[in-house]
């Protein structure tokens, strides 16, 4: 399965905005500069990496919902606040303003790449 760094983006923003408010606090719980989350995640130009997955999955984030867009966007076995959740995100995100995606990210994410063991020989 590939990933669809927009969507991937789309998903980051929306969990910062329902954990945090603002993209400023989510980048301080990041310990990360503002600008560096906005130009490289938030605009759909990089997917998170390693280190960046396990900070999110610390702040509560479900990285599998983060990634797929699949289950709830927050950790929790509580299924009222669950259900809670998945709304507020519904809600939120038909009020986010929508992003574009610079071309060069598109074009990147166009390119066919080779298997996993072939990128890795």
């Amino acid at each position: 399965m590939k990933l669809n760094k927009k969507e991937v983006a789309l998903n980051l923003r929306l969990f910062g905005y329902k954990r945090f408010g603002t993209m400023k606090k989510f980048a301080e719980a990041l310990d990360m500069n503002p600008s560096t989350l906005y130009s490289g995640y938030l605009n759909g130009r990089s997917l998170p990496g390693p280190v960046l997955l396990v900070k999110l999955i610390d702040l509560g984030c479900n990285i599998n919902w983060l990634l797929t867009s699949r289950e709830t966007p927050f950790t929790t076995t509580n299924h009222e606040q669950t259900k809670n959740s998945v709304e507020g995100i519904a809600l939120l995100r038909s009020s986010l303003p929508r992003t574009s995606v610079s071309s060069r990210g598109m074009i990147d994410s166009k390119k066919t790449q080779g298997s996993f063991a072939e990128l890795h020989r």
